[in-house]
Protein backbone atom coordinates (compact mmCIF):
# COMPACT_ATOMS: atom_id res chain seq x y z
CA UNK A 1 0.00 0.00 0.00
CA UNK A 2 1.47 3.02 -1.08
CA UNK A 3 1.31 6.55 0.90
CA UNK A 4 -2.70 8.27 2.41
CA UNK A 5 -1.51 11.49 1.30
CA UNK A 6 -1.37 13.07 -2.50
CA UNK A 7 0.67 11.03 -5.08
CA UNK A 8 0.79 13.37 -8.32
CA UNK A 9 1.68 9.71 -10.46
CA UNK A 10 -2.48 8.99 -9.87
CA UNK A 11 -5.41 10.93 -11.33
CA UNK A 12 -7.43 12.68 -8.89
CA UNK A 13 -11.22 12.30 -8.78
CA UNK A 14 -13.74 15.19 -7.04
CA UNK A 15 -17.26 14.56 -5.89
CA UNK A 16 -19.80 16.68 -5.27
CA UNK A 17 -22.08 17.53 -2.78
CA UNK A 18 -24.56 19.79 -4.01
CA UNK A 19 -28.18 18.82 -3.44
CA UNK A 20 -28.10 21.30 -0.67
CA UNK A 21 -27.43 24.40 -2.32
CA UNK A 22 -26.91 27.22 -1.93
CA UNK A 23 -27.24 26.59 1.86
CA UNK A 24 -23.72 24.40 1.10
CA UNK A 25 -21.59 22.70 -1.46
CA UNK A 26 -18.95 20.47 -0.39
CA UNK A 27 -16.61 18.32 -2.63
CA UNK A 28 -14.01 15.47 -1.42
CA UNK A 29 -10.68 14.50 -3.62
CA UNK A 30 -9.78 11.26 -4.56
CA UNK A 31 -7.41 9.27 -5.80
CA UNK A 32 -7.32 5.06 -6.73
CA UNK A 33 -4.78 2.81 -6.35
CA UNK A 34 -5.82 -0.54 -7.46
CA UNK A 35 -9.29 -1.79 -4.82
CA UNK A 36 -7.67 0.96 -2.40
CA UNK A 37 -8.82 4.56 -2.36
CA UNK A 38 -7.79 7.82 -0.97
CA UNK A 39 -9.40 10.74 0.43
CA UNK A 40 -6.49 13.44 -0.24
CA UNK A 41 -8.60 16.75 0.80
CA UNK A 42 -11.98 18.00 1.33
CA UNK A 43 -13.76 21.22 1.67
CA UNK A 44 -17.31 22.65 2.49
CA UNK A 45 -18.48 26.22 1.77
CA UNK A 46 -21.60 27.60 3.27
CA UNK A 47 -24.00 30.49 1.61
CA UNK A 48 -21.39 30.21 -1.49
CA UNK A 49 -21.95 30.21 -5.15
CA UNK A 50 -20.72 27.24 -7.15
CA UNK A 51 -18.32 29.28 -9.61
CA UNK A 52 -16.50 30.39 -6.03
CA UNK A 53 -16.37 27.19 -4.77
CA UNK A 54 -14.73 25.57 -8.19
CA UNK A 55 -12.36 28.89 -8.44
CA UNK A 56 -11.45 28.22 -4.63
CA UNK A 57 -10.21 24.30 -5.21
CA UNK A 58 -8.50 25.24 -8.79
CA UNK A 59 -6.40 27.88 -6.07
CA UNK A 60 -5.70 26.01 -3.09
CA UNK A 61 -5.00 22.69 -4.18
CA UNK A 62 -1.87 21.71 -5.86
CA UNK A 63 -3.54 18.89 -8.19
CA UNK A 64 -5.64 18.79 -11.66
CA UNK A 65 -9.03 17.47 -11.35
CA UNK A 66 -9.05 14.34 -14.11
CA UNK A 67 -13.14 13.68 -13.09
CA UNK A 68 -16.19 15.21 -11.30
CA UNK A 69 -18.28 13.07 -10.01
CA UNK A 70 -21.77 14.95 -9.66
CA UNK A 71 -24.78 13.69 -7.85
CA UNK A 72 -27.80 11.90 -9.72
CA UNK A 73 -29.98 14.39 -11.92
CA UNK A 74 -32.86 14.30 -14.61
CA UNK A 75 -33.51 16.50 -17.36
CA UNK A 76 -32.99 19.51 -17.48
CA UNK A 77 -28.95 18.86 -16.28
CA UNK A 78 -28.88 21.67 -14.10
CA UNK A 79 -25.29 20.54 -12.42
CA UNK A 80 -23.90 19.40 -15.34
CA UNK A 81 -24.25 22.60 -17.48
CA UNK A 82 -22.74 24.72 -14.80
CA UNK A 83 -20.17 23.16 -14.61
CA UNK A 84 -19.86 23.40 -18.15
CA UNK A 85 -20.57 26.89 -18.20
CA UNK A 86 -17.49 27.02 -16.26
CA UNK A 87 -15.49 25.48 -18.97
CA UNK A 88 -15.48 21.75 -16.94
CA UNK A 89 -16.18 19.15 -19.29
CA UNK A 90 -15.05 16.16 -17.90
CA UNK A 91 -18.08 15.29 -15.45
CA UNK A 92 -19.93 12.49 -14.84
CA UNK A 93 -23.02 11.23 -12.95
CA UNK A 94 -22.81 9.33 -9.92
CA UNK A 95 -25.79 6.50 -10.31
CA UNK A 96 -29.33 7.17 -8.75
CA UNK A 97 -29.42 4.50 -5.86
CA UNK A 98 -32.62 4.43 -3.38
CA UNK A 99 -31.24 5.83 0.15
CA UNK A 100 -31.08 2.38 1.83
CA UNK A 101 -28.61 0.53 -1.13
CA UNK A 102 -26.93 3.79 -1.46
CA UNK A 103 -25.81 3.41 1.98
CA UNK A 104 -24.98 -0.16 2.15
CA UNK A 105 -22.79 0.71 -0.97
CA UNK A 106 -20.87 3.58 1.39
CA UNK A 107 -20.44 1.27 4.27
CA UNK A 108 -18.93 -1.32 2.19
CA UNK A 109 -16.96 1.76 0.53
CA UNK A 110 -15.41 3.07 3.80
CA UNK A 111 -13.57 -0.35 4.67
CA UNK A 112 -11.49 0.34 1.00
CA UNK A 113 -11.16 4.08 2.39
CA UNK A 114 -7.87 5.85 3.50
CA UNK A 115 -8.06 9.63 4.75
CA UNK A 116 -5.46 11.45 4.64
CA UNK A 117 -5.59 13.86 8.14
CA UNK A 118 -2.07 15.20 7.93
CA UNK A 119 -1.72 18.62 7.89
CA UNK A 120 -1.09 19.90 4.57
CA UNK A 121 -0.43 23.34 2.73
CA UNK A 122 -3.71 23.17 1.88
CA UNK A 123 -5.63 22.38 5.24
CA UNK A 124 -2.56 23.67 7.72
CA UNK A 125 -4.79 22.58 10.77
CA UNK A 126 -5.15 19.48 10.01
CA UNK A 127 -6.26 17.85 6.38
CA UNK A 128 -9.86 16.56 5.82
CA UNK A 129 -10.41 16.56 9.90
CA UNK A 130 -14.56 17.76 8.88
CA UNK A 131 -14.53 14.85 6.65
CA UNK A 132 -13.79 12.35 8.92
CA UNK A 133 -16.14 14.41 11.50
CA UNK A 134 -18.89 13.83 8.74
CA UNK A 135 -18.27 10.26 8.39
CA UNK A 136 -19.03 9.87 12.29
CA UNK A 137 -21.93 11.40 11.97
CA UNK A 138 -23.24 8.99 8.87
CA UNK A 139 -25.89 7.35 10.36
CA UNK A 140 -30.03 6.90 10.01
CA UNK A 141 -32.59 8.44 10.98
CA UNK A 142 -34.67 7.07 14.40
CA UNK A 143 -38.60 8.14 13.91
CA UNK A 144 -39.66 10.52 16.86
CA UNK A 145 -42.97 8.01 17.37
CA UNK A 146 -40.62 4.91 18.40
CA UNK A 147 -37.71 4.72 20.32
CA UNK A 148 -34.95 2.37 18.53
CA UNK A 149 -36.60 2.30 15.24
CA UNK A 150 -34.78 3.44 12.25
CA UNK A 151 -35.88 4.58 8.83
CA UNK A 152 -33.49 4.17 5.72
CA UNK A 153 -32.92 7.76 5.34
CA UNK A 154 -29.32 9.26 6.24
CA UNK A 155 -30.42 11.72 9.52
CA UNK A 156 -30.14 15.46 8.22
CA UNK A 157 -27.17 17.61 10.14
CA UNK A 158 -25.00 19.78 8.94
CA UNK A 159 -22.05 16.48 9.11
CA UNK A 160 -24.33 15.10 6.16
CA UNK A 161 -22.73 17.29 3.14
CA UNK A 162 -19.27 15.77 3.28
CA UNK A 163 -20.87 12.25 3.74
CA UNK A 164 -23.16 12.85 0.46
CA UNK A 165 -20.35 13.37 -1.48
CA UNK A 166 -18.65 10.36 -0.36
CA UNK A 167 -21.87 8.63 -1.29
CA UNK A 168 -21.51 9.55 -4.80
CA UNK A 169 -17.96 8.53 -5.25
CA UNK A 170 -18.45 5.03 -3.55
CA UNK A 171 -21.61 4.92 -6.21
CA UNK A 172 -19.56 6.35 -9.12
CA UNK A 173 -16.81 3.57 -8.17
CA UNK A 174 -19.79 0.99 -7.70
CA UNK A 175 -20.67 1.09 -11.14
CA UNK A 176 -17.24 0.61 -12.45
CA UNK A 177 -16.46 4.11 -14.18
CA UNK A 178 -13.21 4.57 -12.43
CA UNK A 179 -11.86 1.16 -13.08
CA UNK A 180 -12.94 1.36 -16.93
CA UNK A 181 -11.62 4.73 -17.41
CA UNK A 182 -8.32 5.55 -15.44
CA UNK A 183 -5.07 4.62 -16.73
CA UNK A 184 -1.63 5.98 -15.45
CA UNK A 185 -1.59 9.68 -15.53
CA UNK A 186 0.80 12.25 -16.68
CA UNK A 187 3.36 12.54 -13.55
CA UNK A 188 2.67 16.14 -12.65
CA UNK A 189 4.82 15.95 -9.34
CA UNK A 190 7.57 18.59 -10.63
CA UNK A 191 5.16 21.10 -11.47
CA UNK A 192 3.10 20.13 -7.59
CA UNK A 193 6.26 20.49 -5.95
CA UNK A 194 6.60 24.00 -7.06
CA UNK A 195 3.10 24.77 -5.79
CA UNK A 196 3.25 23.10 -2.70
Amino acid sequence: MRRVGYDASFPVSAAWALEFAPVNVSVVFFQCDGNEHFAIGSRSWMFEPLADCIAETREVFPWRTSEHVLPPEHDPRIWELAFTDLRLLNTEHAPELENNRRMMLTQRFLARLHIDTSARPWAPDGNNADLVDSLNGYRVKELASHADVFTMNVLGTHEQYLARAVEHYAAWDWRGAPTAKWSKATDYSLSDRAVI
